[in-house]
C-alpha cells in the first residue's frame, strides 16, 4: 500500500514562456535561469 499519494507531485517542473527552458525543482522557481523570463509550474494539471 502507498505511504503517499503516487500522483501528487513532490517536485515541480517549470517552463520558460519566452525561451521554453525547462527545470525541476523541489523550490519555487520566480524566473528562468537561462533568460530571466517568466515562468509557469507545468507540473500542475490545467483542464
Amino acid at each position: 500500500m502507498y505511504s503517499e499519494d503516487p500522483y501528487t507531485a513532490t517536485k515541480s517542473r517549470y517552463e520558460c514562456v519566452e525561451c521554453l527552458h525547462r527545470v525541476t525543482t523541489e523550490e519555487t522557481l520566480g524566473a528562468c535561469p537561462e533568460c530571466g523570463g517568466r515562468v509557469k509550474n507545468v507540473a500542475v494539471p490545467r483542464e
